[in-house]
């Protein structure tokens, strides 16, 4: 036994040889290469921008970095990082460097005057001849490095910071909100080197924009037909449902409206978002509501007329169906609430082709089936929009798929006007690139 516990003690391990080095990592794959899955990254195709923002006055210089080339202003996003260097003419002279992080929020109504709320003030003193050392300058450059905050306190609790944003309403009552940030400068120097008490302060305003990104939870998948993704994904559609009421207290049956939008509710600043409309109930009831020219493709053989304008134009009024974006914007001072709404975007609408039913005369009186008309469209939030809602202090910027129709010959239907809202979340970002999956069933 002692023999053989031996030879295992004499036992060596095998030799190992160096292992193939890793390939290099690269962001996009190479032309041998495909991705084999690919989740979007909140911060995909939103780089560290490289640029500098530079402004000039008097002997100083202040240097901002990671800014877009050529920008007017400089830009920071959530905890942002304020960096970089003041550029200092004889600065033998300087007493003191100090720098300011403001931000506020201000507020008008006509009803209940004005209100402004501090968001960040934030001190910084670069650089004291008091803390220095004796006989020590100033430095000719100083680099400086702050991270923005990310709440601020409202009250009792922690809010988020709102994004830059300025609306004024005119007219009666008027309403005005503005959200502000700028960094100050103040360079205190010794105007004689004799009279060493005797200062001048110079300061120097730089306002920025603060941009918070956000993004959607869920893609808007793409849907080649309402009809046949409201049956198989049902999950991917919010229904809004209501009915368009009689001016009378007629018993007949009253019209429904059901309004489609991708269930998240939470859109990207730049997507497309699709919508259906379907308007269903008598033939007879449809007719009322709408002028002949309108309800003749319910009964036209050729089904595969989607549009009115083929159809002859008759005297009436159309209707007016619209589909559009809203934001409301809404302020609160000393117990007084205004608000304003302010259109963010039209939708664009086509009529789909309704199931036909087997009375395709206007004029009959012996028709009574349920019938159903539908509609189908886009919106986008227009260009000027560029930034998501918020809820701040006395301040709400909220967002609102709306839906309105106007009976032909409003003030002699026989229908009232009708509006539907639908609450949304406008965010910066959109969920990502969902062009590659599988949109087939």
């Amino acid at each position: 036994m002692s023999s053989l516990f031996e030879t295992e003690q004499r036992l060596d391990l095998p030799s190992y040889s160096p292992s193939v080095p890793a390939p290099q990592y690269s962001y996009e794959p190479a032309c041998d290469e495909q991705r084999l899955q690919l989740t979007p990254s909140s911060s995909a195709g939103h780089r560290t921008p490289t640029g500098t923002f530079i402004k000039k006055s008097g002997k100083t210089t202040v240097v901002l970095a990671d800014q877009e080339e050529g920008t007017e202003s400089p830009s920071y996003g959530r905890y942002g990082n304020i960096n970089g260097t003041l550029l200092l003419d004889e600065s033998e002279t300087i007493t003191e460097v100090e720098c300011k992080i403001e931000g506020k929020l201000d507020t008008t109504i006509s009803e209940g005057g004005g209100k402004s709320t501090p968001l960040i003030k934030e001190r910084h003193i670069l650089w004291s001849k008091q803390s220095a050392a004796p006989n020590e300058s100033c430095s000719s450059q100083l680099a400086f490095s702050f991270t923005l905050p990310g709440t601020f306190r409202d009250g009792t609790e922690d809010k988020p910071l709102p994004p830059s944003y300025h609306v004024f309403c005119h007219g009666t009552p008027s309403l005005f909100l503005k959200t502000t940030y700028s960094i100050r400068i103040a360079i205190t120097r010794v105007v004689h080197q004799k009279l060493g008490l005797w200062t001048k302060t110079k300061h120097i305003f730089i306002p920025f924009s603060y941009a918070p990104r956000s993004r959607a939870h869920r893609p808007i998948l793409p849907r080649p037909c309402f009809f046949s993704s409201v049956k198989t994904s049902p999950e991917e559609w919010y229904q809004a449902e209501t009915t368009i009421k009689r001016r009378d207290s007629s018993s007949q049956t009253p019209l429904n409206c059901h309004l489609f939008v991708p269930a998240g509710r939470v859109y990207g600043l730049k997507d497309t978002i699709p919508f259906h409309l379907q308007i269903s109930g008598r033939i007879s009831t449809l007719r009322e509501l709408f002028s002949s020219t309108e309800l003749s493709r319910v009964y036209s053989a050729e089904s595969h007329l989607t549009s009115s304008s083929s159809l002859p134009s008759l005297n009436h009024t159309p209707p007016v169906i619209r589909v559009f974006l809203m934001r409301q914007v809404t302020v609160e001072i000393r117990g007084q609430k205004s608000w304003r709404n302010i259109v963010a975007g039209e939708g664009a609408l086509s009529s789909v082709p309704p199931l036909m039913s087997s009375c395709y005369s206007p004029t009959s009186d012996a028709c009574r089936e349920s019938e159903h008309l539908d509609w189908e469209g886009d919106l986008r939030v227009n260009d000027e929009v560029d930034c998501a809602g918020f809820m701040v202090a006395n301040a709400q910027v909220k967002d609102f798929v709306m839906l309105k129709i106007t009976p032909s010959g409003s003030s002699k239907s026989q229908f009232l006007d009708l509006q539907v809202s639908i609450p949304i979340r406008l965010v910066t970002d959109s969920w990502g690139d969902v062009s590659s999956m599988d949109s087939s069933f």
